[in-house]
């Protein structure tokens, strides 16, 4: 469950938002995973029917893999593994182009993340709606 994430327990109470709080946006950080290499099928143009990627530690940790999922039609919003002994979970946003992921590291804690993938589509060959996309950052 995303609600056993590490921390949620000991949350800060809610406040009201402070309307001249700033928001700033961190692009420099010590972020755990690397997204790369992403790669993205949608044989009618409106769904993927396969999605993978490479995900990689960057906080000195061993993982370093790829990670994909293949179905007829890949459901937004539904939970796929990364594969066996991975402990890993991606869920895709297509409107968004947005991943979601869960680590189970423990009995106890899970972590979870998110990120946007921007992304180049072209024709697959497969048909006037096929594209195949890729991530171009």
């Amino acid at each position: 469950s995303l609600f056993a994430a590490a921390g949620l327990a000991a949350a800060a109470p809610l406040e009201s938002r402070q309307d001249n709080a700033s928001c700033p946006v961190a692009t420099e950080g010590d972020y755990v995973w690397k997204i790369s290499e992403f790669y993205g099928r949608q044989p009618e143009g409106t769904y993927y029917n396969s999605i993978g990627f490479n995900i990689k530690a960057t906080n000195g940790g061993t993982l370093d893999f790829t990670c994909s999922a293949y179905a007829d039609k890949l459901e937004d919003h539904k939970w796929y593994s990364c594969g066996e002994n991975s402990f890993m979970d991606f869920s895709f946003d297509s409107d968004r182009k947005g991943l979601l992921f869960k680590q189970n590291v423990s009995n106890d804690t899970t972590y979870v993340a998110t990120t946007t993938i921007p992304s180049y589509c072209r024709a697959g060959g497969n048909g006037p709606k096929d594209f195949v996309c890729q991530g171009v950052s």
